[in-house]
């Protein structure tokens, strides 16, 4: 399923707005990345709005604050109202005109992660992507700082060599937050990164970079960085910022999907499914090949027994169909009278029906007797057909006239 990854602009959305993104088919490999003009956005990046649109926040648009969660505040009604009360004095701005969210997912205990950027700002860009018709799945941060109380929850410290357009910096992220330097060498010896701590660098700075650290980096682009951010477990679609539903429970949905068809912790259930579903096909397999062989077995020893009773039969194309026939000429030659003969059906409707009078006419063609002029109640008639059913007629009735045939015959 395809993705669209948009980075949003640090100002205002607007229509001539220069917008980085990149399309992903699977939402693991990178297969388009460019920048067009918001209103120009090229027809490959429209056709992915049917399927997934990730927002990616910008970094100098989002701030890191560590809150400690009341018990129980995760799943109170208030819970903004709590987040509010805990961060209103680390920041400058106005909590009320902040868009707040947190950590996903929570830890059991322990101080836990909130991001905050501008609400208006970021109310405005959600407005502006769907009214283009586009159906955002996640809101998703640049860059985040290691999940807190989570194991797993990404490395102790990572550093980036970044080109911004306040010029090249450093970004450091660790469970101390994100934080921003220019980049420079007196940065590192505050920083003193070990040689553990992966550190990336944008292409434009790598050069610079690696000669002021002094060891290899890897590079990585703003592109794949912004691919890397939309696999992420961040969600900032929280508290009034309400992206598509239908989006964000497919992104969830895709996510897993791509988990458990790749992660190597699913490989042993990949593994066993795929080994399930061959001893499946195999079982089918082997029981189609008993049933075929039993078929083919009661049709050797019908054969047989039409070639034992008819000798004079050299070749079977059906042997039921041909033993009838056989049958059906001995009858004829010994003077028997068959089921399907006019006497016998004749004979079997007058012992079980109880006319009122005689019938006006009667004929008998290819084994079909039709007697006219014999009208019956709807109750007679249903108590008719059933009892010449049990003696192995089919019973007809068009108006005043019963049609009567022997169920066997052709």
């Amino acid at each position: 399923m395809a993705i669209l990854i948009i980075t949003l602009p640090a100002q205002a959305l607007k229509s001539a707005t220069q917008l980085d993104y990149v399309i992903s088919r699977d939402g693991t490999v990178l297969d388009t990345q460019s920048s067009a003009p918001w209103s120009l956005l090229p027809a490959s990046a429209r056709a992915a709005q049917a399927s997934q649109v990730v927002l990616v926040l910008p970094l100098e648009r989002v701030s890191w604050h560590q809150v400690q969660l009341p018990p129980g505040a995760a799943r109170s009604a208030r819970l903004r109202a709590v987040l509010e009360g805990l961060v209103e004095d680390q920041l400058l701005d106005d909590v009320a005109d902040l868009h707040l969210a947190l950590q996903s997912p929570l830890p059991a205990q322990g101080p836990v992660w909130l991001a905050a950027c501008d609400k208006a700002w970021l109310q405005a860009c959600v407005q502006e992507v769907e009214q283009a018709g586009f159906f955002i799945s996640a809101l998703v941060p640049a860059l985040a700082p290691p999940a807190l109380g989570v194991v797993g929850g990404g490395a102790n410290a990572q550093l980036y060599a970044l080109d911004s357009p306040q010029g090249p910096q450093w970004v450091h992220s660790s469970t101390s937050g994100l934080t921003r330097w220019p980049l420079q060498a007196a940065v590192l010896a505050a920083l003193k990164p070990t040689e553990d701590v992966p550190v990336f660098a944008e292409p434009a700075v790598a050069k610079q970079a690696e000669a002021l650290l002094g060891r290899p980096l890897f590079l990585q682009t703003s592109a794949q960085r912004a691919l890397l951010a939309s696999q992420g477990a961040w969600d900032l679609a929280q508290f009034g910022i309400v992206a598509s539903r239908g989006g964000r429970s497919l992104r969830h949905l895709t996510q897993g999907l791509q988990q458990f068809s790749s992660a190597p912790r699913w490989r042993p259930v990949r593994w066993g499914l795929w080994a399930l579903l061959l001893v499946q096909v195999l079982g089918l397999n082997l029981y189609a090949y008993q049933q075929q062989a039993a078929v083919n077995q009661e049709r050797r020893a019908m054969q047989a027994a039409f070639t034992s009773t008819f000798p004079k039969v050299q070749v079977v194309v059906d042997a039921p169909v041909q033993m009838q026939r056989e049958v059906d000429q001995l009858r004829q030659r010994s003077g028997q009278l068959a089921p399907g003969d006019a006497e016998i059906m004749l004979s079997a409707l007058m012992q079980t029906a109880n006319f009122p009078a005689a019938p006006t006419a009667v004929h008998y063609q290819n084994g079909e007797l039709k007697l006219e002029g014999l009208p019956l109640s709807s109750t007679a008639l249903a108590d008719l057909i059933r009892a010449m059913q049990a003696r192995g007629y089919q019973l007809q009735a068009q108006g005043a006239a019963l049609s009567m045939r022997a169920k066997d015959a052709p």
